[in-house]
C-alpha cells in the first residue's frame, strides 16, 4: 500500500494500480489455466473433506499464533511488529524515486502477493471457484475467472491505500490519532488477541471434541 500511496496525482495512481492489477492477474490467470488443464483430479482433491481438514489443521493454528504474536507486540510485551497508524497514514514513497523503479517494485510486489495469497487461500468461495474451473476444464474460462480474482485483489489494495492517503490529508485526524497512539495500540492488541484465540480454540475443539 505505501507504493500505491506514494503515487503523485490521479494519473500516476491509476498507472500504479494498473501495473499491480496486471502483475497479479498474470499469476492468477496462469494458475487458473493450470487448474483447468488438470481438471477433475484437482476438483476432487480441493473439494474433498480430507483436503479441507488438512488445510484447516495447518491454517488455523498458524493464523492464531501469528495474531497472538502481533497482539503481544501491540500490548508492549514484545517488540511491536506493526508501525504506528499515524505514520502509516502518510505516504512513505518519496517523489524522487524514479517512476520506472516504482513501477518495477509494484510489479514485483504484485507477483509476490499473487503467488502466495492469490493461490494458497482456504476461503470457501475461492475453493468453489477452483472447483468450478477444474470442472469445466476450459483454459480460457480458468484464465479469465482467476485473472478477474487477481484484479479484484489488486483493486482492493489500491482502494485501501487511496483511502489512507485521503485520510492523511486531514491534519485534525492525524493529530487525534497521534494523541491516542498508545490507546490505539492497546485496543489493537486485544483485537488481535481475540482474532488469534478464536482459530486456535476452533482447532483445539476440532481435535478434542470431535468424535474419533
Amino acid at each position: 500500500m505505501p507504493l500505491v500511496q506514494g503515487a503523485q496525482g490521479k494519473g500516476e495512481w491509476l498507472k500504479t494500480t494498473a501495473v499491480l492489477s496486471v502483475s497479479m492477474a498474470l499469476v492468477t490467470a496462469i494458475w487458473g489455466a493450470l487448474i483447468a488443464v488438470m481438471g477433475g483430479t484437482v476438483a476432487e482433491t480441493v473439494g474433498s473433506a480430507s483436503f479441507m481438514d488438512a488445510a484447516m489443521r495447518l491454517v488455523l493454528p498458524s493464523m492464531g499464533l501469528l495474531m497472538l504474536i502481533i497482539a503481544l507486540g501491540e500490548l508492549g510485551l514484545i517488540r511491536r511488529l506493526l508501525p504506528d497508524l499515524p505514520h502509516e497514514l502518510r505516504p512513505t514513497v518519496e517523489a524522487r524515486v524514479p517512476r520506472a523503479s516504482r513501477y518495477r517494485q509494484v510489479a514485483v510486489l504484485g507477483l509476490g502477493i499473487a503467488a502466495t495469497f492469490g493461490i494458497f487461500c482456504t476461503r470457501p468461495t475461492y475453493l468453489l471457484l477452483l472447483v468450478s474451473v477444474a470442472a469445466t476444464g476450459s483454459v480460457a474460462y480458468g484464465s479469465l475467472a482467476l485473472g478477474a480474482y487477481g484484479v479484484g485483489m489488486a483493486v482492493s489494495i489500491a482502494l485501501t491505500a487511496l483511502g489512507l492517503l485521503q485520510a492523511s490529508r486531514s491534519e485534525r485526524l492525524v493529530l487525534w490519532l497521534a494523541e491516542r497512539r498508545e490507546a490505539i495500540h492497546v485496543v489493537q492488541g486485544f483485537g488481535f488477541a481475540f482474532l488469534g484465540a478464536v482459530p486456535i480454540w476452533f482447532f483445539w475443539a476440532s481435535q478434542v471434541l470431535s468424535p474419533k
